[in-house]
């Protein structure tokens, strides 16, 4: 199977490369310099570009795409909401129609889109996010389902780590910081479902197997809060606790307003059959796979 992986030096798109490419052709767009992650062929490109994405497209004619690029800091998102929208909207619209009836397109969403409501599960259309990265991600869901007949979108929240050395996420941030011993504020009432990155791939491929179509959210078994998460991380990685202070969100003045309670559904993975890994069990991954001393 050929497998088109955008945003292949990310960090979910290099997890993916590194979990597809032994039993599948996968093709790496990126936009650097070079790729960094294993693929049969890749490409650095601009997905902004219509024109250099679609040359490449149409000689791969992929089975499958994973779409995973995307502006995902939510800071700049509000910040500057014509780029969200070009990033998060006109690119996801340009792969939905380049998707022929024969590919398969899955689209990287986010917890986000929910927004201020009790029902965190797919069937609730009745969605508001707060901020622009949810406005956008929600609108890119809203072009794949108009474009593609043959689609997946997945809203989630991941960890993992970054194959970039100047690019650090949330849970690398707090491991840096422990590792360091340097104070750590954690938000002891901003509740999430994060999945480590290679967990979430493993569920995917799974979904692609069974040629699962629609919504789905992917994530924790069971929702916990920052504070809960960096303690735990710091257990899994016997570093000392003592330099965890409990926040609160209501203490920082974010750009982006932000809902302190994103827990997700995941009811919909059972039925299906799926098992859905706890965020202690994601951790031991996230340790298990640590690239560096």
């Amino acid at each position: 199977m050929k497998v088109l992986v955008t945003g292949a030096n990310g960090m979910l798109g290099s997890s993916l490369c590194h979990i597809y490419h032994n039993r599948n052709k996968v093709f790496a767009f990126h936009r650097d310099l070079e790729c960094l992650t294993p693929c049969f062929e890749s490409y650095s490109l601009q997905l902004t570009d219509a024109h250099q994405f679609q040359l490449p497209f149409k000689q791969i004619r992929p089975d499958l795409v994973i779409h995973c690029a995307g502006l995902t800091n939510v800071e700049k998102c509000e910040k500057d909401s014509e780029l969200a929208v070009e990033a998060n909207v006109n690119v996801v619209e340009n792969i939905a129609r380049s998707c022929s009836a024969e590919t398969k397109l899955v689209y990287l969403s986010t917890d986000q889109v929910y927004g201020k409501t009790t029902d965190y599960s797919e069937d609730n259309d009745d969605l508001h996010p707060v901020n622009q990265y949810g406005k956008t991600k929600l609108l890119g869901e809203k072009k794949v389902q108009e474009f593609c007949s043959d689609y997946i979108i997945i809203r989630t929240n991941i960890f993992g780590w970054n194959v970039k050395p100047k690019k650090i996420s949330s849970a690398e941030w707090m491991y840096n910081s422990l590792k360091k011993g340097d104070d750590l504020p954690l938000f002891k009432d901003y509740t999430f479902s994060p999945i480590y990155t290679g967990y979430l791939g493993e569920i995917l491929m799974q979904l692609i197997e069974m040629d699962f179509k629609g919504i789905i959210n992917v994530g924790s078994l069971n929702p916990c809060s920052k504070y809960e998460f960096g303690i735990k991380l710091a257990e899994e990685f016997s570093f000392d606790k003592s330099c965890i202070r409990k926040g609160s969100i209501s203490d920082y003045k974010f750009l982006a307003p932000r809902c302190n309670k994103l827990d997700l559904n995941i009811s919909k993975m059972y039925f299906l059959g799926l098992k859905a890994p706890d965020y202690v069990k994601s951790l031991k991954k996230f340790r298990q796979y640590k690239p560096y001393n």
